[in-house]
């Protein structure tokens, strides 16, 4: 996967996102040693294998996209001598998704165990609302959540374009979906605070 990375049709995913890296980066810096960092949709892995350069195989890089996605790119990355990413795949099963793994590790967890969330999924309420709810029982106190295009839609993309409207409204076509989550959920959550705009949040401590 990673061999797309600079390639002609891969430019917008060729860039590593430089807030998610300095802010993990800064983890590392502030004298945490071992970070547990989740990504949530993998793109083509230019950030990820920037984070596992980062963290240098200290801590743990938790990858959640497609089964085969994730396979591959934690293959590319030990073939790097990146040891320290644990996958987490679902299907392509219609009603799939990564919140069934999220849903997983909630259950599988008594106390919070991230100290970094990236959320780069669907960018739609449908998931990334879920989502939210659950990577916030996953967010460790002072810990952040960074959520990926707040001002993107569907209807400005070429993503589902010649099926889209047998799924969605036109309103939902048209909604910026990220936006929505955190005006909606995020915002007015007294716990968070906001520390990029309209981008990282913090879970206070």
């Amino acid at each position: 996967m990673l061999e797309k990375i600079n390639t002609p049709g891969f430019e917008t995913l060729s860039r590593a996102d430089p807030k998610v890296c300095d802010h993990v980066a800064g983890l590392l810096a502030d004298g945490n040693p071992r970070p547990v960092v989740a990504e949530i949709g993998l793109g083509i892995g230019a950030t990820t294998e920037e984070l596992a350069r980062i963290m240098a195989n200290r801590g743990e890089l938790h990858l959640y996209d497609f089964e085969e996605k994730v396979a591959e790119i934690i293959g590319d990355l030990e073939g790097l001598g990146y040891r320290n990413a644990v996958g987490f795949g679902n299907t392509r099963r219609h009603w799939d998704s990564y919140n069934w793994s999220l849903m997983k590790q909630v259950q599988s967890h008594d106390t919070p165990i991230y100290d970094y969330i990236y959320l780069d999924g669907a960018h739609t309420f449908l998931h990334d609302g879920l989502a939210f709810v659950l990577c916030d029982r996953l967010l460790k106190p002072g810990g952040c959540i960074n959520f990926d295009d707040y001002f993107w839609s569907i209807a400005g993309s070429k993503w589902m374009a010649d099926t889209r409207d047998a799924f969605l409204t036109d309103e939902q076509i048209n909604a910026q979906q990220v936006k929505l989550v955190i005006d909606t959920l995020v915002r007015p959550d007294p716990r968070y605070e906001e520390i990029v705009a309209h981008e990282v949040f913090r879970k206070r401590a």
